[in-house]
Formats: structure tokens, sequence, C-alpha cells
């Protein structure tokens, strides 16, 4: 298969999957206006290092384990845990008078957009089902041209999701600008609320998952 056909392909699924909502475009979201454009692209390097880590696993062997609903339901309560912290994080930086300040500062500790980047996606159990589906049959088919084929695919994947990141960082980070801090702040204060109900939308998942096997 032509190299560049995969990554043309896996560049417009990539950004079509990126644009829908999720907990990784609320972090992004919330945090871009305080600490700047470059947030975006450093969470999808986050991202990318956890892809990277995932597809050497699928190699090994792992595609059947991320199928089975053990890990599904998992990853269901862990991830909505995780989400359900960091938004009640986000809204305490929400609240705070450092919200009120504008500009560019520093991330809270802990919460380094390459961090954020990883634990958003690793939290998030469609982006699991998606690897062990979607994912895995494409690179079953780029592993048809070799290495370079796997290569490329990877590569147009983690573009779409620059692309797009790119530019909700920028826009939201600009957006500031002109909106003001308080904006900024119910800004913030949503994308929380948002991050929180993604949390137990995950936990009832996983919850469900759990007593119905």
């Amino acid at each position: 298969m032509n190299p560049f056909f995969l990554y043309g392909s896996a560049f417009v699924v990539a950004l079509s999957g990126a644009m829908m909502p999720g907990p990784l475009f609320a972090v992004t979201l919330g945090y871009s206006p305080r600490f700047g454009w470059t947030f975006g692209p450093l969470a999808i390097l986050g991202h990318a290092i956890l892809e990277l880590g995932l597809i050497s696993m699928i190699f090994l062997g792992a595609g059947p384990i991320l199928k089975s609903l053990a890990v599904q339901a998992i990853v269901g309560l862990a991830g909505g845990a995780i989400l359900v912290w960091m938004g009640w994080g986000m809204g305490k930086l929400a609240r705070s008078p450092h919200a009120e300040k504008g500009g560019e500062g520093k991330i809270p500790s802990g919460r380094g957009p390459v961090f954020l980047g990883i634990l958003t996606s690793v939290s998030n159990p469609y982006w699991t089902i998606w690897w062990a589906t979607v994912g895995l049959a494409y690179l079953t088919l780029a592993a048809k041209s070799g290495p370079a084929g796997i290569v490329f695919f990877f590569l147009g994947h983690i573009s779409g999701d620059l692309a797009w990141y790119t530019l909700v960082s920028w826009g939201a980070s600009r957006g500031m600008k002109i909106t003001g801090t308080r904006i900024y702040s119910l800004i913030l204060g949503v994308c929380a609320f948002a991050l929180v109900i993604l949390g137990f939308w995950f936990l009832t998942y996983g919850a469900r998952i759990l007593f119905s096997s």
C-alpha cells in the first residue's frame, strides 16, 4: 500500500476523532488560555508517547487483551475516578484568585501538559476500545507495507491530533486576551464540570460491564 495514502488516511481518521469532545479536549480548552498555546502540542506529545507504548503492546500480542470486558471495566472505573479528580482540581483553580490574574503562568504541580496528555488519554475507555478495534485493523493493514507502513500510519495519526489540538490551544489562548479573565474562569469551570460528568459517565460504564459479566 502507498505509504502516503496510509499517512493521509490516518491523518483524516485521527482528525475526525480528535474533533469529538472528550477529556483531552476539555483539559486543553481549560488550561491553554492561562498556560499558552504550547499546552496543546505538549499534551499531544504525552498522547503520542502513550500510543507508541500501546502499539508496541499490540505487536507483542496485547490486542485481544484490550478487547476483553475485564480491561474495559478496569479502564472505565479507574479512568472515571481520575477524571473526577482532575475536574475537581480544575474547578478549584477556576475559583481561586490565580484564575483572575490572566496571562501565561506555571501549570499546577504534577499537572504538566505532557503528563496530562497521558493521563486524559489512558483514563478514556473509548480510546482503549478504538485501538482494540479500528486502530488494530489499521495497524494490520499498515504492517503489510513493513516497518515503513507502520511509521507512516503513526505519523499521520499523530499529525491529525497535533493539528487539531494546536489550533484549539492557540484559539483558546488568544481568546482570553479578547474576552478577559472572568470569561476564562467561567470556561475553566465549564471544562471542570465536563470532566466530572465524563468521569461519572465512565464510572457508570465500567460498573455496568463489571456487574453484567
